[in-house]
């Protein structure tokens, strides 16, 4: 059996690395003028010829060129950035943008606290950064141009996909080039939303609640892009583009509409109704675009008396002072519990129910067990990121495992004193996400749903909770579930709202509808086949995402690859491991039917412990025409 599992990871290796190279082997490199010569493989490597003297943009990713005098970079992903870094560490200059240079300089300070600014973490932030540090010889910013040999490079700050991205132009052959990074992907379109969440300080919005943040700012600059009035413009990836006024025009369309659509649905109306116009403004010039959704008509001022509200979690009472609690967050909670209980309100609580795994509803579950021993339910969609969080890179995690977990299937009934109690798989806010149907005997009937909708619409607002798109996944499930097997005169309780309230058919109709077409904006948005690829930061993703290992022992890794595609895929993963580890095997193939993931499977050891405790891998993801290099990381932490 060993012999046999050995020869199957050597042929897959074989198998992956012989693809990845017939695709690079594929494309041919391009001359746009006499002395501008495109290498579109990955990445968009440009190379400049000047008097016997290469200036480069991005990269050489196949390293066709072995020497450069110098190398541009417009921002600091790795997956970009990878492109660059031979011929910088063979002696080319580097010249990287001022806002991100930390980006490329103290990459291993940033690493290393993260292990534990994971968790709790409302930034929202992407984590592509690249693993280890890149020499900064010299930085760039508007205001500020470079001079190489005897052309002149005009920068632009130009803020969007990254928060402080540069584009480069220059005037050669008689022509005018931008090299403008991931600001536009070909033809008027973008690479993903997910890398905009941002929080924006104009309108008092956190990271965590800002749906592609710096929408406003690529949108700004874009059209600084287009008053440069360039002939050409490089995107670090996709198509050169020929026609930029009419791509950028299109560009600006597109995200213009696909963020009217998410402003018109969004619960955080309801929260933060006149911050909402700041960001109307700011993204499509003004807040009367939107046509917003009317609140849910039929809005209660308080729950009926038998739930107590708690902050953000609920108290169901039974008629014998029972209790069955909703969610567990703060300790707050549990005194509350505890007052109720010695005010004889409350003579003992038999069941808690976790609606999803966020740390304002976990973080004190298991203080509140030593307290209040009773079964703890949830359903399997929670089951393993409520016992393994630090597998995960997800927002708002908390550190505290729930090992004590009786999960229930979708749909499960149970009969708790006057109530039945029907629990369901809700993946609304988050994929990670349940709700729970308490009907009352006197035929009141409550649907705890969470966090996923509050009267202005459902709460989508962090791109990273993984709110997919596609029909009988994610919000569509909900919203079908709703309009189907919910009892319409159910009230709906958010966690966070105290006013219970209840969406008409006509506004369930509206919901669904709108969200049908924003799917199909996202499509024309986004270059994928299916525009979930575009808004799920971890369709691809290494699990566990942090691990602790000793140092020549074997560890397990796996990366989970989730096909978004209305077709099957075969997923080419190359795993990249950092200096003194081995891994076997280096790469693996995988097929994934439509809307299944599937998992490669790899092992992963230290051959001693390094300098640096906490340690990144990365893996490299070829899917279809995509070649997307240090695409996703995990965390390895080696002990003494």
């Amino acid at each position: 059996m060993r012999a046999s599992r050995q020869m199957n990871l050597v042929v897959s290796a074989f198998l992956a690395v012989n693809a990845l190279a017939g695709i690079c082997a594929g494309a041919a490199n391009e001359v746009l003028s006499p002395s501008v010569t495109i290498n579109p493989r990955a990445i968009n490597g440009v190379c400049i010829e000047r008097n016997g003297y290469r200036l480069v943009i991005y990269g050489d990713p196949q390293e066709c060129w072995k020497t450069a005098d110098m190398v541009l970079f417009t921002h600091s992903r790795r997956d970009v950035v990878w492109a660059g870094r031979a011929m910088v560490e063979n002696g080319a200059k580097s010249v990287v943008p001022a806002q991100e240079a930390e980006q490329f300089s103290k990459v291993e300070d940033f690493w290393t606290s993260f292990w534990d600014k994971r968790f709790h973490d409302y930034t929202q932030q992407s984590t592509r950064i690249i693993t280890t540090p890149l020499r900064v010889d010299q930085t760039a910013q508007e205001g500020a141009d470079l001079v190489w040999q005897d052309l002149k490079v005009h920068v632009l700050d130009t803020p969007g996909y990254t928060w402080g991205a540069v584009s480069y132009f220059v005037e050669i052959d008689g022509r005018q080039y931008g090299f403008v990074g991931d600001l536009i992907y070909g033809d008027g379109r973008l690479l993903d939303l997910y890398s905009l969440q941002d929080a924006v300080p104009q309108a008092k919005i956190g990271g965590y609640h800002g749906y592609a943040g710096r929408i406003g700012e690529l949108i700004a600059s874009l059209r600084k892009v287009a008053a440069q009035k360039a002939d050409v413009l490089v995107p670090a990836r996709g198509p050169v583009i020929r026609e930029p006024a009419a791509a950028i025009d299109r560009l600006v369309e597109r995200l213009q509409a696909a963020y009217e659509n998410y402003l018109s649905l969004s619960a955080g109306h309801w929260y933060f109704k006149d911050r909402y116009d700041v960001l109307a403004t700011r993204a499509l010039d003004r807040a009367d675009r939107v046509h917003w959704m009317p609140y849910a008509r039929t809005i209660e001022k308080q729950p009926p008396d038998w739930i107590v509200p708690i902050q953000n979690s609920r108290l169901v009472l039974s008629r014998d002072r029972s209790g069955f609690l909703i969610d567990c967050g703060s300790r707050a909670i549990i005194d509350e519990i505890r007052k109720l209980k010695d005010q004889g309100r409350l003579a003992s609580l038999d069941g808690l129910f976790i609606t999803h795994y966020h740390d304002d509803h976990t973080d004190k579950v298991n203080e509140f067990l030593q307290e209040f021993p009773c079964p703890v339910y949830g359903t399997a969609l929670l089951e393993d990121v409520l016992q393994r969080p630090g597998a995960y890179r997800l927002p708002c995690e908390t550190t505290n495992a729930i090992d004590r977990l009786e999960v229930v299937a979708d749909g499960h009934r149970k009969v708790w004193k006057e109530f039945l109690l029907t629990f369901y798989d809700f993946p609304g806010q988050t994929i990670y996400h349940d709700a729970m149907l308490v009907e009352r005997e006197t035929g009141e009937k409550i649907f705890f749903l969470g966090d996923s909708f509050t009267p202005s619409g459902m709460d989508d607002y962090c791109l990273q909770n993984r709110n997919f798109l596609r029909e009988g996944a994610g919000y569509s499930h909900c919203l079908d579930l709703l309009m189907s097997r919910i009892p319409p005169e159910a009230l709906l309780i958010n966690e966070h709202v105290v006013e219970p309230f209840r969406f008409d058919a006509d506004q369930l109709k509206h919901i669904k509808g709108s969200f049908v077409r924003r799917k199909e904006l996202l499509r024309d948005l986004f270059r994928w086949d299916e525009p979930d690829f575009g808004i799920d930061e971890q369709w691809a993703r290494v699990y566990p995402y942090g691990q602790e290992v000793r140092p020549e022992r074997w560890a397990q890794l796996t990366v989970k690859l989730l096909n978004h595609s209305s077709a099957s895929n075969t997923f080419v993963v190359t795993m990249n491991a950092p200096s003194g580890f081995e891994i076997e095997p280096r790469a693996a193939s995988v097929t994934a039917p439509p809307g299944r993931e599937v998992e490669a499977q790899f092992r992963i050891r230290a051959m001693n412990r390094p300098a640096r405790v906490i340690q990144v891998v990365t893996a490299d993801i070829q899917v279809g025409p995509w070649d997307l290099r240090q695409w996703c990381e995990g965390l390895i932490k080696v002990l003494p």
